[in-house]
């Protein structure tokens, strides 16, 4: 008896010891997908160490950062490549420098920085810092007309979070908004973009961009070029150099009078074996039609015409 009591006295002694922790509350979450769990946030990882559920294959989006919209022609959008764009296999695509001359090239030029899984764990926690793991929100600026708009897309657990901001660059992005609540948060994601940007800093060591993107897919959109121009005798003419008339198979865009025709394997290859010296202001012909290029390389989550940057 006398042993029994002790033992019981260590017990109560020992709580914590003797009865296991109970669940943690849900974080609230974005969109699930089917089968995912209702939870986001910091959970067990399959190895038992503590961290964040994220994909791990090459194809699935982790973190992607666009900003779209504003005073632009309505074109430019559909060409348009996000600024960072974080995959499960660690790789972060993201656009390089732009030569200075005109026309530019018409490829546009993509790179490809590595980080390894703990550097993700590490990215995902500040974005979890600056409120990406949230409810689905808007943080819009007033006041100010024609910008763009900047959307983080987080997928975590399963789940994907999609957090917008108007206007984010302005005014240290802040902005005005009349909500102290509201400029706090957009504070907080001009911070988490800033870290972004500049990942040597961010992650404390250097990383590399020299790596050139290789998609496995792209955009066409091609547009009437109208009749050749006397006043531009030197122009590029590139001919199409696929078999099937682009106008014909070709599907109708947002922008009037522009079709997208998306390529891959051999039919890709066949057209950057051109298109990799034509430039931007290429006129490019299929018989007598006579089309205006522009391209936008697939991500590794993304096929077809449908969708865009944002």
């Amino acid at each position: 008896m006398r042993r029994l009591l002790l033992l019981l006295g260590a017990c109560l002694m020992t709580a914590a010891a003797c009865v296991g922790a109970g669940p943690s509350s849900p974080t609230p979450g974005g969109s699930p997908t089917p089968g995912a769990s209702p939870t986001a946030g910091p959970t067990a990882s399959q190895a038992g160490s503590p961290g964040y559920v994220v994909a791990t294959q090459p194809d699935k989006l982790i973190l992607r950062i666009a900003t779209g919209g504003g005073f632009v022609a309505p074109g430019y959008l559909l060409s348009a490549v996000p600024e960072f764009a974080l995959y499960g296999d660690g790789r972060i695509v993201v656009p390089g420098p732009v030569a200075e001359i005109y026309p530019g090239p018409l490829l546009p030029n993509l790179l490809v920085e590595r980080v390894t899984p703990t550097e993700i764990q590490k990215i995902v926690a500040a974005a979890d810092g600056a409120g990406l793991l949230g409810p689905d929100a808007s943080f819009d600026a007033v006041g100010i007309a024609d910008a763009s708009t900047t959307v983080f897309t987080t997928v975590v657990d399963g789940r994907a979070h999609r957090i917008s901001a108007y206007a984010l660059s302005e005014s240290g992005g802040r902005g005005p908004t009349g909500d102290p609540t509201v400029e706090a948060a957009r504070a907080k994601l001009a911070q988490f973009w800033t870290q972004m940007s500049d990942l040597s800093t961010f992650l404390g060591r250097p990383v590399s961009d020299t790596e050139a993107y290789v998609p496995t897919g792209m955009r066409v959109f091609l547009g009437d070029a109208g009749p050749a121009d006397p006043a531009q005798p030197t122009a590029q003419v590139v001919a199409w150099p696929l078999t099937a008339d682009p106008a014909q198979v070709g599907q109708p865009t947002a922008v009037q009078g522009t079709v997208c025709v998306a390529l891959t394997g051999a039919d890709l290859s066949i057209f950057l074996g051109v298109a990799r010296t034509a430039n931007a202001a290429a006129v490019w012909t299929y018989g007598s039609a006579r089309y205006a290029v522009t391209v936008r390389p697939l991500y590794p989550n993304e096929s077809g015409c449908a969708g865009g940057a944002l």
